[in-house]
């Protein structure tokens, strides 16, 4: 069972699509960090699929005005590019928080690493004014289509499917996600042949899905285009964090001689100062 300690920091939780309010006790809605409680230790990074990974993070890790836990179903409706935004929250708390990716300099020539820093701040911004509309409209010459954004259980629907090849797959991921226009009856031939439109579209309005940065190397000038998986990146941070929390548990079962169940007896910021003074000792 959860039980909020003391002085635990608590996160504002990203700003939710109104599709997603209803149904749900959405107020007072906050994040608390990731890799603190027992719970946090059956996360398994390794085995879990994407999708089911990240709610298993956002359901531990959510909690409304009471203190409670929300059903699985509230973040299978969340948008992707919601669920990452989430993620991002629990690895970069602040404001100004610096999120470091390292990339090879694109030049054959050159390939020094460099060190690419993402502000926090600044990837909220972009998320904010991508997402000022609920859904996403295209024009065309005859008519505007509108879409949604895609869902984690978009994601799961499309895991689960078989599809005979790319292209395939990817006119269907589309369809799901077109609402025909009023006065506009879409088939499946105009499905198709708006598909790379569509995408394209879609990238621009969910851009933590897509994310890219442009970066100059500073030792051939080499202009270089990256695209930077967040998901993956948030994933990556978060699993370090459990590591710290196993590594936590080893160190204070070997100094004191307690079983797991005994040392997540002990409120976390207790634990955190009986970790200090082990340090303090060994120093």
């Amino acid at each position: 069972m959860f039980a909020a300690g003391q002085n635990e920091p608590r996160l504002a939780f990203p700003r939710l699509p109104e599709t997603v309010k209803p149904g749900f006790s959405t107020r007072g809605l906050t994040l608390r960090p990731f890799g603190l409680y027992e719970e946090d230790l059956d996360v398994d990074f390794d085995r879990t699929p994407r999708p089911f990974l990240v709610t298993q993070i956002l359901e531990r890790c959510t909690r409304d005005h009471q203190q409670e836990k929300l059903p699985q179903d509230f973040f299978w409706d969340l948008t992707v590019g919601k669920r990452i935004e989430c993620l991002l929250k629990l690895i970069s708390p602040e404001a100004q928080t610096k999120i470091a990716v390292t990339r090879a300099c694109s030049n054959e020539s050159c390939r020094q690493d460099l060190e690419i820093e993402l502000l926090s701040e600044e990837i909220s911004a972009l998320q904010e004014e991508a997402y000022a509309n609920e859904h996403v409209s295209m024009k065309f010459e005859n008519g505007q289509l509108t879409l949604r954004r895609p869902t984690a259980t978009d994601q799961l629907s499309w895991l689960n499917s078989r599809f005979a090849n790319e292209a395939t797959a990817i006119n269907e991921m589309v369809r799901t996600l077109c609402l025909p226009a009023p006065g506009e009856s879409l088939t499946e031939e105009a499905t198709v042949s708006r598909a790379s439109s569509i995408q394209q579209c879609l990238d621009e309005h969910d851009p933590l899905i897509d994310f890219k940065v442009v970066v100059h190397c500073p030792y051939c000038e080499a202009e270089n285009f990256f695209q930077v998986d967040l998901q993956e990146v948030s994933l990556r941070r978060l699993r370090q964090a459990q590591l710290g929390l196993l590594a936590s548990v080893h160190n204070l079962a070997r100094y004191y001689h307690w079983s797991e169940q005994q040392i997540f007896s002990v409120p976390y910021w207790r634990r955190a100062h009986y970790l200090d003074l082990i340090d303090r000792e060994n120093s």
